[in-house]
C-alpha cells in the first residue's frame, strides 16, 4: 500500500544509505537470496519462491511465468538502522544491458556463484567489471547443499579465474547434503590463520606484526578484512544455501559494513537516470540515483551537457519493501520521478559527480526485423517498440528507408522471445521476427582528408569544412577533435559539425556503423550574412564521406567469449565444431567426466550453437557466450549492407535530396 506524502518518514541523516547489487550467472539463486534478505529485515512476512511465481523483485507477469529475472528491480530494506537499496539483476547474458545500467549506480555488490555450476564465463565478465569500477564486492557461494559439490575445488577456481585476493569467512561441514553446516572464522583457527596470511600479502604492517610474533586479535583481523574489502583489495567469501536460508544471516550482518561514503558532501545536485519503466497506466517511472545534493519537488533541474531542463512534479522513494510518496530524494538514495518526458536513460542531472561509474558490457550483435501478423497494426507496433526502446535504448529502433521494415538490435534468441511475449501481453500485438543478421561494423584502414570550401565545386551550402579521418585503437569508438577555435567559428556552428559527424558515422562506405576512428575538424569557412548551423550540418557528411573514401574501410565482426561443457564421449565433435565456426580454444579442462572448453568465437557462426549442443548431448551439454570485442573479419566475410539512396556516399542524390528539402 502506498503512503501519502504526510506519512513519509524522514531518513535519519546519521544512518547509511547503501545501494547493493546482487549479480550472478543465470540460475545461481540471486532472487532467492533477495527474498531471504527481505524476510530477515521484516519487509515481507513470507519468503517467495521463483518456481511459485511469488517473488517480490520478479514483478512482471512474464518473469513469474518463465521463472527468470528480465529487469533489474530495486527494493529497499532496513538493516540495523541502515537503508539498503537492493538491486536484483538478471542472470541471462541476453539481459546484460539491464545489469550494465544497474552496475553504474552500485555502492557494493554480492557476486553469487553456484557451488554446483562453478565459475561461469558470465561470472568472469561480471567480476571484471565490478573490479574495474572499484565496487566493493563479496562472493557468496550458493547451493552448497547440492549433491556432488566440492567447495575447495571451487575456491581454487575462484583464485585462478577471478582473484587470488579472496579470504574465506566460513568453513563447511557435510557439504553436498541437506545436513550441511557452516562454521565461523572466529571459531576456526585454520580459516583465521589463512585470513591473516592473506592480509600479510597485501599489507606490510600486518606482516611485520606477524613476523614479530605479536598477538593479532581476531577483531582486528575482521576489521582489516572489512577495510581492505571496502578498498577493493580483498574479496571475502561466504557460503550457504539460499533455499535453506543457510548463510544468509552472515551476509545480512556484513552488508552495512561494505560501504562508507567518504566523499565530501556538496550542495549542488548530481544525479543519474539508470532505469525507466512504464506503469499499467502508461506513465513513465524514471529511476535516479542522487550522488550529491537533493532533488526536491518543484525544483527546476538542468540536464547535464544539454539545453534541456525539467520541473520536478512528483517523486517516490523506496522504503522497507514499499514505494512511498516523498517531497525529495536525498544524497546517496534511489528514487522515482514522475510527470516528465524530458529524461532518458543515462541522463545526468545537475553536474557530473566524480563518483559516477559507467559500465559498458552490453553490445547487441544481432539485428532483426519485426512486423505484425496483421500489417494494419504496424503503426501500433512501431509505437509499442518506441516505448520499449525508451526503457532499453540498446534496442536501437529504426525503420529502413527502402523497405520500411522495422528493425531492433538484440543480444540473442531469448531476448527475441521475451520481446515477442511482451508485445503480445502488454500491447495485444502478434508479431513475427525475420531477417535476423549479425551486426558488423566498419573501421578506417588508413588516413583520409577532405576540404570543401564555401560555394566551390559541388558545395551549394553557405559553409566550408575540412575533415581528417584516421584509425583509432580497437574499441575506441569515434573520437572527435576540433582544431578550429571558437574565435574562428562560433560554438553553435561547431556543434552542428560535431553532431553531423556522429550521425553520419552510423552508416559507412559498406553500410555499417563506423567505429574506432579519429575525426578531426581542421578547417572552416563561413559567410557572416548567410551561414547557419544547418549549412554546416548538411555539408559535413559530404566532407566526411570524401575523407573516408580516401582512407578506405574494413569490415569488423563481433567476437564472443564462450564456454562449452559436454560429456567426454562427444568431446571430439565439440572440438571439430569450434574449429568449423572459426573459434579459438584458450583452455580445456576435464572434470568429473565432463569436457569443458573456453575461448573466443565469432558471434555470427555460433548464434544457434546452444540449441545444437543441447540436441547432440541430449540436454547434458551447455554452450554460453558473452560479447568480447570486434575484430577484423577475414576475407571470406564480405557483407555489405544496402545504403539509403540519399546517403552522402552518393553525392548527387544527397545534394538533390537536401536542396529539395531546403526548398
Amino acid at each position: 500500500m502506498i503512503k501519502n506524502k504526510e506519512e513519509t518518514n524522514e531518513i535519519n541523516k546519521n544512518k547509511k544509505i547503501i545501494n547493493l547489487g546482487i549479480v550472478a550467472h543465470v540460475d545461481a539463486g540471486k532472487t532467492t537470496i533477495t527474498e531471504n534478505l527481505l524476510y530477515m529485515s521484516g519487509a515481507i512476512r513470507e519468503i517467495g519462491r521463483v518456481d511459485n511465481g511469488n517473488t517480490q523483485t520478479d514483478s512482471m507477469e512474464i518473469e513469474r511465468k518463465r521463472g527468470i529475472s528480465i529487469k533489474s528491480t530495486p527494493i529497499s530494506i532496513n538493516i540495523n538502522g541502515n537503508k539498503i537499496n537492493i538491486i536484483d539483476t538478471p542472470g541471462h547474458v541476453e539481459f546484460v544491458a539491464e545489469v550494465e545500467r544497474a552496475l553504474s549506480i552500485l555502492d557494493c555488490a554480492v557476486l553469487v556463484i553456484s557451488a554446483k555450476e562453478g565459475v561461469q564465463s558470465h561470472t568472469r565478465v561480471l567480476f571484471k567489471i565490478l573490479k574495474s569500477l572499484e565496487i566493493p564486492t563479496i562472493i557468496f557461494v550458493n547451493k552448497v547443499d547440492r549433491l556432488g559439490v566440492d567447495c575447495e575445488e571451487l575456491i581454487k577456481d575462484i583464485r585462478e579465474l577471478l582473484s587470488e585476493n579472496i579470504v574465506k569467512l566460513q568453513c563447511i561441514d557435510k557439504q553436498g547434503s541437506r545436513e550441511v553446516k557452516l562454521g565461523n572464522i572466529l571459531n576456526d583457527s585454520e580459516i583465521m590463520d589463512e585470513a591473516i596470511e592473506k592480509l600479510c600479502d597485501i599489507d606490510e604492517s600486518i606482516l611485520e606484526r606477524y613476523l614479530d610474533r605479536e598477538v593479532i586479535e581476531k577483531s582486528y583481523v575482521i576489521n582489516r578484512i572489512i577495510q581492505e574489502n571496502n578498498k577493493c583489495r580483498l574479496y571475502p567469501v561466504f557460503f550457504g544455501s539460499a533455499l535453506l536460508g543457510l548463510g544468509i544471516n552472515e551476509i545480512f550482518n556484513y552488508i552495512p559494513e561494505m560501504f562508507s561514503d567518504n566523499n565530501k558532501a556538496r550542495k549542488d545536485l548530481s544525479g543519474r537516470v539508470f532505469k525507466i519503466t512504464h506503469n499499467s497506466n502508461g506513465e513513465k517511472e524514471i529511476y535516479v540515483k542522487i550522488y550529491d545534493g537533493e532533488l526536491r519537488v518543484r525544483d527546476t533541474i538542468n540536464i547535464h551537457d544539454s539545453n534541456r531542463m525539467f520541473k520536478v512534479k512528483r517523486v517516490k522513494v523506496l522504503e522497507e519493501g514499499r514505494c512511498i510518496e516523498s517531497h525529495k530524494i536525498q544524497k546517496g538514495d534511489i528514487g522515482i520521478i514522475y510527470g516528465t518526458d524530458e529524461l532518458m536513460v543515462g541522463d545526468i542531472l545537475g553536474y557530473r559527480s566524480s563518483g559516477m561509474k559507467i559500465a559498458s558490457i552490453a553490445k547487441p550483435t544481432i539485428k532483426t526485423a519485426v512486423k505484425c501478423v496483421n500489417p494494419r497494426e504496424n503503426v501500433a507496433l512501431y509505437e509499442a517498440l518506441k516505448r520499449l526502446s525508451i526503457e532499453d535504448p540498446l534496442l536501437n529502433l529504426e525503420i529502413d528507408d527502402y523497405t520500411k521494415k522495422i528493425y531492433v538490435s538484440v543480444l540473442g534468441e531469448i531476448q527475441i522471445d521475451i520481446i515477442k511475449e511482451i508485445l503480445e501481453e502488454q500491447f495485444g500485438l502478434m508479431v513475427i521476427f525475420d531477417d535476423v543478421h549479425t551486426i558488423y561494423k566498419e573501421a578506417p584502414i588508413g588516413f583520409g582528408e577532405s576540404i570543401m570550401p564555401i560555394y566551390r565545386g559541388k558545395n551549394p551550402f553557405a559553409a566550408g569544412v575540412g575533415i581528417r579521418v584516421e584509425p583509432a585503437e580497437r574499441g575506441a569508438g569515434i573520437i572527435y577533435e576540433t582544431e578550429v577555435s571558437y574565435g574562428d567559428l562560433l560554438k553553435p556552428f561547431q556543434n552542428a559539425v560535431r553532431e553531423a559527424v556522429y550521425e553520419t558515422c552510423k552508416c559507412g562506405l559498406k553500410g555499417w556503423e563506423i567505429t574506432d576512428m579519429k575525426v578531426t575538424f581542421f578547417f572552416s569557412d563561413y559567410n557572416s550574412v548567410d551561414s547557419t548551423p544547418a549549412d554546416f550540418r548538411n555539408l559535413t557528411p559530404l566532407a566526411l564521406m570524401r575523407a573516408l573514401k580516401e582512407a578506405g574501410t574494413e569490415i569488423l565482426e563481433p567476437y564472443c567469449n564462450f564456454e562449452l561443457k559436454v560429456p567426454n564421449e562427444v568431446s571430439g565433435k565439440a572440438m571439430a565444431d569450434i574449429k568449423f565456426m572459426r573459434g579459438t580454444v584458450l583452455n580445456i579442462l576435464n572434470i568429473n567426466n565432463e569436457f569443458e572448453i573456453t575461448g573466443t568465437i565469432p558471434s555470427d557462426t555460433s548464434q544457434k550453437y546452444g540449441t545444437i549442443v543441447a540436441s547432440y548431448t541430449e540436454g547434458r551439454g551447455i554452450f554460453t557466450s558473452d560479447f568480447f570485442e570486434y575484430r577484423k573479419a577475414p576475407g571470406e566475410v564480405c557483407v555489405e549492407r544496402e545504403k539509403d539512396k540519399n546517403h552522402p556516399f552518393n553525392e548527387d542524390m544527397y545534394l538533390m535530396y537536401k536542396m529539395n528539402v531546403l526548398k
